[in-house]
C-alpha cells in the first residue's frame, strides 16, 4: 500500500497602494527591472489610471508569489522573471523565466483584487505530491507488466499564453559605422544606431519564422557596454528564445570586432583580440494572428477580471 506524504502548501499575500508606485512606474529602469516584456506591452494599451492600477496589481502579485516560494524580495530572483499574464477571460496566470523557473513549483495560483487605490494579491503554491515506497514488494510472477504512464496533474496553459516550440532561429549583421553617424564630441555614435541594427535583426527573425515583418513592441534589459566610433566594425546577432501565439522574444548582442583610431595615425585601425560587447538587449515583437474564425478569437489584451 502506498500513502501520500503530507503536502506543504505555501501561501503568499501582499497589499499595496498605487500611490507608492505612481512615480516609479514612470521611470524606465524600474519598468525594465520589475516587469516582463509582455506585462509592459499590455500596460501600454491602457489609459493612465488603468495602467497604474494594472502595474500595481502585477507588482503586488509578484511579491505574493515570492512569499509563496519562500523567497524574500531581491533574494536571487528579479521581479521581471515572474510574469503575471492572463487568460482570454482575464484571469491572472503565472509564468516563470530565468532563475525563477528553477524554483517554481508545478502549480502556482494567483488572485488580484482592487479597491480604490488599494491592491491585494494572494498566491498559493503547492509542491508535487510525494509517495512513500511500498512496505513490501509484490510477489514476482515471472513477468513484469509495464507501469502505466502517470497522469499529468498540471492543467495546460491557456492558449493565449502557451509557449510554442521555439526552433533555433538566428540572424546576423556586420556593418561599418560611417563618419556621418558621429553625433557627439569625441566622434561618438549614439546608441540608437545599434538599436536600429537590432530592429533589422528582429524583422529578419519574424520574416523567417512567420513570413511577416511583425511590429517591434518593446526593448527591455538594454545595456550599453562600450562606445562606438566612426570606422568601427560592428557585428550584431539575434536569437529567438521564446514564442507564443502572438509574440516573439529575441535576445540581441552587438560586438565591436574592428576598431578605428587605434593610436598609430589618423587612418589607423586594428583587429580586436576579442570581440568587445557594445550593447545587449531583449526585444519583443508582435506578429499577426491568422485565424479563419476571427470573430471567436480571444482578445490578446483582455483585461483581468
Amino acid at each position: 500500500m502506498t500513502t501520500a506524504t503530507p503536502r506543504e502548501v505555501r501561501v503568499g499575500l501582499d497589499v499595496l497602494d498605487s500611490s507608492e508606485l505612481r512615480r516609479l512606474v514612470e521611470r524606465p529602469w524600474f519598468l525594465r527591472f520589475s516587469f516582463a516584456p509582455e506585462e509592459l506591452l499590455h500596460a501600454e494599451t491602457l489609459g493612465g489610471h488603468r495602467r497604474l492600477e494594472f502595474l500595481t496589481g502585477r507588482f503586488a502579485a509578484k511579491e505574493a508569489v515570492l512569499k509563496a516560494l519562500g523567497r524574500g524580495f531581491l533574494q536571487g530572483v528579479a521581479p521581471r522573471e515572474i510574469c503575471v499574464a492572463h487568460t482570454p477571460r482575464g484571469a491572472p496566470v503565472v509564468r516563470f523565466h530565468g532563475r525563477a523557473a528553477q524554483l517554481a513549483p508545478p502549480s502556482v495560483s494567483v488572485s488580484i483584487t482592487h479597491k480604490q487605490t488599494v491592491v491585494a494579491a494572494i498566491a498559493v503554491a503547492a509542491p508535487p505530491e510525494q509517495k512513500e515506497p511500498d512496505a513490501m514488494p509484490p510477489p514476482s510472477t515471472g513477468t513484469t507488466a509495464p507501469a502505466p504512464a502517470p497522469e499529468s496533474t498540471t492543467a495546460p496553459a491557456p492558449e493565449s499564453v502557451r509557449d510554442e516550440p521555439t526552433p533555433e532561429t538566428t540572424a546576423f549583421l556586420r556593418v561599418r559605422v560611417g563618419q556621418e553617424e558621429a553625433h557627439y564630441g569625441g566622434d561618438l555614435v549614439d546608441g540608437a544606431r545599434v538599436l536600429r541594427l537590432f530592429g533589422d535583426l528582429v524583422t529578419e527573425i519574424t520574416i523567417r519564422t512567420d513570413g511577416d515583418e511583425g511590429l517591434l513592441a518593446q526593448y527591455s534589459d538594454v545595456r550599453f557596454a562600450a562606445p562606438v566610433k566612426p570606422g568601427d566594425y560592428i557585428e550584431a546577432r539575434a536569437r529567438l528564445v521564446r514564442r507564443t501565439r502572438l509574440r516573439r522574444v529575441v535576445e540581441l548582442e552587438a560586438h565591436k570586432v574592428l576598431s578605428a583610431h587605434a593610436g598609430a595615425g589618423e587612418s589607423a585601425a586594428a583587429v580586436l583580440d576579442a570581440p568587445q560587447l557594445v550593447c545587449s538587449a531583449t526585444a519583443t515583437t508582435v506578429v499577426p494572428y491568422r485565424r479563419t474564425d476571427t470573430a471567436s478569437a480571444p482578445n490578446p489584451v483582455a483585461e483581468e477580471t
